[in-house]
C-alpha cells in the first residue's frame, strides 16, 4: 500500500497536481462494496472539491459496474479525469472515456471471478481428498497443516453427549453438564443448545467432508460411527421436537402421553398447572382435556413394574434378533424420508402429504431403533429386568432413563372421561409395543 501511494504521489508531482487528500481502504476489497473511504471520495467528488482523481490502477478503484456508474453520474455533472499509474488515463466526460472505463472494469471483474473460480476448484479438490482448511476449528478436531486429527478429550465429550441425547436426555441438560465440568466450545465459550446441536450434527464427526453442502469424502477421521450419527441426525432434525414447550424434560410423560379423544388423533399431552386449583396435570393442546399428572404417572409406573416383574421379562431383551436386518430396514426408512424433501421440491407431493408421510416413517423408524437398542443391550431396561425389587430399581433411575423405558415398552393414551368425572386408573391406557 505504501509503495502504491508513493507512485501515485510521484505521478501527481510529474503533472504538477497538488495532492489535496488521500483516500485509503486498507484490507477492503474493491469488489464487495464495503469501502467507507470510497463513499467519502464519491461525496467529495460530487461536491466539486477535485477535478482529477489519481489511482494506482483502475482495478484498485472499482471492480463493480455499480461503482463505475457512480463515477459516471458524477462526471455528467462536473468534469472528472482519472489518471492511473498502471493503466490508461480516462476522461469520463467523453463517450470514449466511459467506454474505456467500462472495458477496464469488466476486465477487472473477470480477473476477480477467475481467481475465485480457481480458489473454489482448489478447495473442492482438497475436500475430495478429505482435507478442508477450515477457518473455525470444529469441536473435536484440530489440524497440523493439512493433516486433520481427532482431539481425544473433546471426542470423548462428544461421544458421551451423543449417548446421553440418544438415551433421552435433552440438549439443554447435556450442555449444562458440559459447562459444569468446564468443557468449553472450540471458541472457548460456554455451550448452548444451538452450539451443542451444531457440534453433534457436524458431518465431520462421522468422518464426512462436506464442501458447500456437498459430500466430498467419507474418509476423514471420525468420532462417531455412521449408525450413531444417522440416529442423532434423525432425532435432532425431527420437526416434532419443536413442539415441545421446553428444552428440558421435567416430567415422566410430558410429550409422551397421547390424548385418546378421537378427533385429537393422538395429540401429545404436556404437563401444566390446571386453573385456580393449581393442580398439576397432563393437558391436550387441542381439546384441553386434562388428567392429574401424579396419578397418571403412578398408574403407568405400576403397570410397567408389573410387566418387568414377570418371569418372561427377559424376553424383552432377547438378542435372538437379526440386528443387521433391522438396521437395513432403518436405513431404507431414512432414505425414503429423505426422498420426501426431493419430491416436495419437485412438486410431486404437497406439503401436507409430505408431513403425513414423514410422520409415519419417523414413527416406524423410532420403533426399529428401539428394537435395535434393546437387542444390542443399550436399553435402560437391562438395569431393571432381573432386579429383586423392580419397583425400587425403577425409583432409582434418572428421569431420562424412565422416559426411555416408557417409550421403548409402550404407548400411553389418556382416555376422555367427561367433565367432573373423578380420576380412575382405567382412564389411562397402556398399549404394549
Amino acid at each position: 500500500m505504501d509503495r502504491q501511494l508513493a507512485e501515485c504521489t510521484e505521478l501527481a508531482e510529474r503533472n504538477s497536481w497538488a495532492v489535496a487528500e488521500v483516500y485509503r481502504d486498507n484490507d477492503a476489497s474493491a469488489s464487495n462494496g464495503k469501502r467507507p473511504d470510497w463513499q467519502r471520495l464519491l461525496a467529495d467528488l460530487d461536491a466539486g472539491l477535485y477535478d482529477v482523481l489519481v489511482c494506482w490502477h483502475t482495478d484498485r478503484l472499482y471492480r463493480r459496474v455499480r461503482d463505475l456508474v457512480d463515477l459516471v453520474e458524477i462526471a455528467e455533472r462536473r468534469p472528472l479525469r482519472i489518471s492511473s499509474v498502471k493503466a490508461a488515463e480516462i476522461d469520463l466526460s467523453t463517450p470514449a472515456g466511459r467506454m474505456l472505463a467500462g472495458m477496464l472494469g469488466h476486465a477487472a471483474r473477470y480477473e476477480v471471478e477467475q481467481k475465485g473460480a480457481r480458489q473454489v476448484s482448489a478447495n473442492r479438490a482438497r475436500a475430495q481428498d478429505g482435507t478442508v482448511l477450515w477457518t473455525r476449528r470444529p469441536f473435536g478436531f484440530d489440524r497440523s497443516g493439512t493433516e486433520v486429527r481427532v482431539v481425544k478429550k473433546e471426542a470423548a465429550a462428544l461421544e458421551a453427549a451423543a449417548s446421553k441425547v440418544l438415551a433421552g436426555a435433552t440438549l439443554a441438560s447435556v450442555a449444562r453438564d458440559l459447562n459444569k465440568r468446564g468443557i468449553s466450545t472450540s471458541l472457548g465459550r460456554e455451550w448452548s443448545v444451538t452450539s451443542l446441536k451444531r457440534a453433534l450434527l457436524n458431518p465431520r464427526v462421522a468422518g464426512h467432508v462436506v464442501y458447500r453442502g456437498e459430500l466430498m469424502s467419507t474418509n476423514g477421521p471420525a468420532i462417531l460411527d455412521t449408525e450413531t450419527y444417522d440416529r442423532l441426525q434423525a432425532l435432532l432434525t425431527d420437526p416434532r421436537r419443536k413442539t415441545a414447550p421446553s428444552t428440558v424434560a421435567k416430567f415422566l410423560l410430558s410429550g409422551i402421553a397421547r390424548c385418546g379423544r378421537e378427533e385429537c388423533d393422538r395429540e401429545p399431552m404436556f404437563s401444566t398447572t390446571n386453573g385456580a386449583e393449581r393442580i398439576v396435570v397432563y393437558r391436550c393442546r387441542k381439546c384441553y382435556g386434562a388428567r392429574h399428572r401424579d396419578r397418571v404417572d403412578e398408574v403407568v409406573l405400576a403397570t410397567i413394574a408389573a410387566r418387568l416383574a414377570r418371569p418372561d421379562a427377559a424376553s424383552l431383551l432377547s438378542t435372538e434378533v437379526d440386528v443387521a436386518a433391522l438396521q437395513a430396514q432403518a436405513a431404507e426408512l431414512r432414505d425414503r424420508r429423505d426422498a420426501l424433501a426431493m419430491m416436495l421440491a419437485d412438486g410431486l407431493l404437497g406439503a401436507d402429504a409430505v408431513k403425513v408421510q414423514a410422520k409415519t416413517l419417523t414413527d416406524r423408524l423410532g420403533n426399529l431403533e428401539r428394537q435395535i437398542d434393546a437387542a444390542m443391550g443399550e436399553s435402560p431396561l437391562a438395569d431393571v429386568i432381573g432386579a429383586d425389587d423392580v419397583v425400587g430399581r425403577l425409583a432409582e433411575l434418572p428421569l431420562t432413563a424412565l422416559r426411555a423405558i416408557v417409550r421403548e415398552l409402550c404407548e400411553v393414551v389418556i382416555l376422555p372421561a367427561g367433565k367432573g368425572i373423578r380420576f380412575a386408573p382405567d382412564q389411562v391406557q397402556v398399549i404394549w409395543r
